[in-house]
């Protein structure tokens, strides 16, 4: 039930008993006139009528009924006939007044009870709205959170790339250096050796000369 049906329901629950203790009222005034007519005689008596909106709920007390009691009152006088009459309509207007009592009692207590109901609905309401609320508010910062971890995660893959990249690229270089360096090397040692062979050439070819020389003389 929404905040509208409830207000809604409410403001009937009040027009209900604003017109049921009005209607008290007036069978609180029947009932006392009755008593005083009983007490004091025959006289003219106008008794006030109910409100319209609650007459058919009088069970059979209407206009005709409270006339023909003063009618009966005025043509008879205080006899036994009379006394009787008023008595019961005395009786059956104070049943009738408290029923009504009883009536309006009831609908007072299951107006407090719809009350009560209501505002425990809509403390159960605030709770979950709070719940609602902070699950929201934690949502949102792990959400926050995520991203950042993910922004980070992603920054440091495209760092990861660009240091992969420059490691490749210093490895390349020094790898060429090095390929130089050794061909240079090698280049060296075998201008060594092709200078070793020469001069050894060169001493074989003196030691002959000699040995042939020492073998002429």
């Amino acid at each position: 039930m929404d905040q509208q049906a409830k207000k809604h329901l409410q403001e009937e629950f009040d027009a209900s008993l604003e017109e049921k203790d009005q209607y008290i009222s007036v069978l609180q005034t029947q009932v006392s006139l009755l008593k005083q007519r009983l007490r004091n005689g025959p006289m003219n008596v106008d008794l006030p009528k109910p409100l319209p909106q609650v007459e058919a709920q009088a069970e059979g007390v209407t206009k005709e009924n409270t006339e023909s009691v003063v009618e009966s009152v005025v043509g008879d006088g205080a006899s036994a006939k009379t006394q009787e009459i008023l008595q019961q309509r005395v009786k059956r207007q104070e049943n009738l007044l408290q029923r009504c009592k009883e009536t309006i009692q009831s609908h007072k207590e299951q107006c407090t009870l719809l009350t009560s109901e209501k505002e425990a609905l809509q403390e159960q309401l605030d709770e979950r709205l709070q719940e609602l609320e902070k699950m929201k508010e934690l949502h949102m910062a792990e959400k926050t959170k995520l991203i950042t971890q993910l922004r980070d995660a992603k920054n440091l893959i495209e760092q990861l790339e660009q240091d992969k990249g420059m490691v490749i690229a210093e490895t390349k270089r020094q790898m060429h250096e090095t390929l130089e360096m050794k061909e240079e090397e090698i280049a060296q040692l075998r201008s060594r050796i092709k200078q070793m062979t020469t001069q050894g050439e060169e001493l074989r070819e003196q030691k002959e000369k000699s040995e042939r020389a020492g073998a002429v003389g």
